[in-house]
């Protein structure tokens, strides 16, 4: 047979196999004959490679099209298939519940990989849109195969990659699968934003300490034993625990993470992953269960969206654009606890336990009342006494005194003082509760009548500039159109219009959702006194009660910063009430200000008695504690070696004393010194001038002095020593 009838009579095979779809005929003599035509050697296809068998099914797929397009049937008729065309050496790679619009699928990886190893010699699927949804990417794929000469063949679709004419369609099908997926996913959004709105759930699981109901899988229920564990999370946040300290005593209790957990029972994203470590609490788990509203019984819709269906990374919606609806499904804790777990997260503080083993119940509540900045807690250890450190300073005094001065208070002052304050308001209110609740809508409706008066004057002042600016805006477009002013001048003039209108719509709608939302004062008192009466008879603050209690403390700076007893002013600002002060009784009186001087210079005088006598117990009697270099000794009891060992130890803890008060105190006297000079005449700063130099002259010529003694006392010394050597040697010899 000659070579023109080979050719004609393989065309009119090959277009056998390509108009009977249905049949999905397979000439092995044909597909020979075709790739003697392309140059290919068939004993170049190895018969130990692999026949790849590719099945896909995503959950769209499945409810839209139902068992015809299940795995299993995709199974069967690609084997069957593979049978009839002499296909030998196949092998399934199945990827189910996986959508088309991700290549990252765990049987396509690994299908991929095997054909850039060179292991599959044909790809055969059910069809084009089981490689994917994205023809972009189908496209690359397609690519790949040609490169790596495997073949390809969507069998429903009839494209065989061994006659090229095939192929001319796929691009169309590509387009037609992809906007497919794109259509789904359409609907499904719009399904689910629709659902959102009206106040159905619309996540697909339920999250950590719920559980979907087996009656109803639109009604969440209550997980006895991971609620459990949410409310101990929020329990410890308002004990003053921070995340990081919860997380690590949930790892150590060897608490089940939230995934892990719910892994174990089949839901959630991670149901498929390998755990190395059960128990792998992170601060973010701890963070988010703090801050999810769910857990207060609210349904929260559409906190996140994607930007297009072929991305799966969520994006963060902005929180004024939740849908909220409150009361939908059983609270694991209730509105008070949510809140003021909540408020402590808000609050910076240090929650890493110190030297003493525990964080300060106050820490994150005081602020300096100057600069209104939070306040240092510094705790630890005195190595000279001993003793625990437990006060507080403000952050910005660290800086320099140009920032802000110390405004140094003890911890146990402001427990007391705070103690004091919750006893006495808690006391009155829950007494007199009618008195209390007029006095507090009293003291509020003057506060926020001035708040609301200032905000209605600004509304009106704004509202009368945006009308004014609409009518600027005309005239110029007017005086632009007459040729008045050119366009330039009019484009620039329009500009600053149109801003300073946006600036002042979005000032009016601020200013309008302040005024709305006016607080009133009744709830106020009523919230107050619900705190109050949970608890009853309290003699000592636990942290519970400061959180739920104390809004802020503000500390002034102390009248006197040097001395050991000294007035200092402190702000309680308590929730709901602000600092409202009980009146006094008739029994009680106000001391009067001699009345609390005298009380002050007592203090004083007490306190240096009793710092001599504790300094004298301890230098003398040692009080049965070692001292120095006595060991307990008595004074007649102590060598003269001893004693000079104890004073110079003493000078040399002096010195150190003198050295760091120096460090601590140079920026300040400094300064100080500068905003003298700045006050002096300019007379007045030349006599300074020279009364510095004076000094300084007088400071070094002592110092040479000295130094000059210093010098001529080791020159007698060096000579001396000579001399002697000298009278030594002379004698010797």
């Amino acid at each position: 047979m000659s070579t023109s009838n080979q050719a004609a009579k393989s065309a009119g095979k090959m277009k056998l196999a390509v108009d009977t779809p249905a049949e999905l005929c397979y000439d092995e003599d044909a597909v020979n004959e075709a790739d003697n035509l392309k140059g290919v050697n068939p004993m170049r296809k190895s018969q130990s490679k692999i026949c790849a068998l590719y099945e896909r099914l995503s959950r769209e797929d499945d409810d839209a099209q139902g068992q015809s397009n299940s795995i299993i049937t995709q199974k069967q008729l690609l084997a069957d298939y593979a049978k009839n065309q002499g296909f030998t050496n196949t092998r399934h790679y199945s990827d189910d519940g996986t959508s088309g619009t991700t290549f990252q699928r765990d049987a396509w990886q690994e299908l991929i990989a095997d054909v850039e190893a060179g292991k599959i010699a044909q790809v055969i699927c059910k069809d084009m849109s089981r490689i994917g949804r994205d023809h972009v990417q189908v496209g690359l794929i397609l690519e790949i195969f040609r490169k790596a000469e495997v073949r390809f063949i969507a069998v429903t679709n009839n494209i065989d990659s061994a006659y090229p004419e095939t192929l001319e369609f796929a691009p169309f099908l590509n387009l037609v699968n992809e906007w497919y997926a794109r259509d789904i996913s359409r609907k499904i959004m719009a399904a689910k934003r629709s659902n959102g709105h009206n106040g159905k759930y619309v996540s697909s699981i339920a999250p950590y300490g719920y559980k979907k109901s087996e009656a109803d899988k639109s009604v969440w229920e209550v997980d006895p034993v991971a609620a459990e564990i949410v409310r101990r999370i929020f329990r410890m946040t308002i004990e003053g625990y921070g995340v990081c300290a919860i997380a690590n005593r949930l790892r150590k209790d060897k608490i089940y993470s939230p995934g892990y957990y719910m892994a174990q029972r089949g839901i959630g994203c991670c149901k498929n992953k390998e755990w190395r470590d059960p128990y792998q609490w992170q601060n973010t788990m701890v963070d988010m269960i703090i801050g999810r509203m769910e857990y207060k019984g609210c349904m929260v819709n559409l906190k996140t969206q994607k930007q297009s269906f072929k991305d799966k990374r969520s994006k963060q919606v902005p929180r004024e654009e939740w849908l909220v609806f409150e009361g939908k499904h059983e609270a694991i804790v209730d509105e008070t606890t949510w809140q003021a777990a909540n408020d402590i997260r808000q609050k910076k503080r240090r929650n890493k336990p110190d030297s003493l083993g525990e964080p300060h119940p106050l820490t994150g509540l005081l602020i300096c009342e100057t600069c209104k900045s939070k306040m240092h807690h510094n705790r630890g250890i005195y190595k000279a006494t001993g003793k625990a450190k437990n006060y507080y300073t403000c952050k910005q005094s660290k800086r320099g005194a140009e920032y802000c001065t110390g405004h140094r208070i003890h911890g146990e002052v402001v427990e007391y003082i705070v103690l004091d304050v919750l006893q006495r308001v808690s006391e009155y209110a829950t007494t007199n509760e009618k008195e209390f609740t007029r006095q507090i809508n009293e003291m509020y409706s003057t506060q926020q009548a001035e708040t609301v008066k200032a905000q209605r004057k600004k509304l009106k002042s704004d509202q009368s500039r945006h009308a004014e600016l609409d009518k600027l805006m005309q005239h110029i477009y007017e005086d632009n159109v007459a040729g008045k002013i050119n366009d330039k001048r009019f484009e620039v003039l329009s500009n600053q219009y149109e801003q300073e209108q946006a600036e002042l719509e979005q000032a009016i709608t601020n200013l309008t959702a302040d005024i709305d939302s006016y607080d009133d004062s009744t709830d106020r008192a009523a919230k107050f006194l619900e705190l109050t009466k949970r608890y009853k008879a309290f003699s000592k603050l636990t942290p519970t009660m400061l959180h739920e209690f104390v809004d802020r403390i503000e500390v002034h700076e102390r009248t006197d910063r040097r001395a050991v007893v000294t007035t200092q002013k402190v702000d309680v600002y308590l929730n709901f009430v602000g600092t409202y002060q009980p009146p006094y009784e008739e029994t009680d009186e106000a001391p009067t200000q001699e009345e609390m001087d005298a009380q002050i210079a007592h203090d004083k005088r007490m306190a240096k008695l009793l710092y001599q006598r504790e300094y004298k117990k301890r230098r003398d009697a040692n009080d049965g504690q070692p001292l120095g270099h006595f060991e307990g000794k008595r004074p007649d009891e102590r060598t003269p070696e001893e004693v000079a060992a104890a004073e110079t130890e003493r000078k040399a803890r002096l010195k150190e004393y003198h050295r760091q008060w120096y460090q601590d105190n140079k920026e300040r006297m400094k300064a100080e010194q500068a905003a003298k000079r700045a006050a002096m005449t300019p007379d007045e700063r030349t006599a300074d001038d020279e009364q510095r130099n004076k000094k300084r002259r007088a400071y070094e010529g002592g110092y040479r002095e000295r130094n000059r003694s210093q010098v001529n006392a080791k020159t007698r010394k060096y000579r001396d020593k000579k001399r002697s050597q000298t009278a030594i040697t002379a004698t010797a010899i």
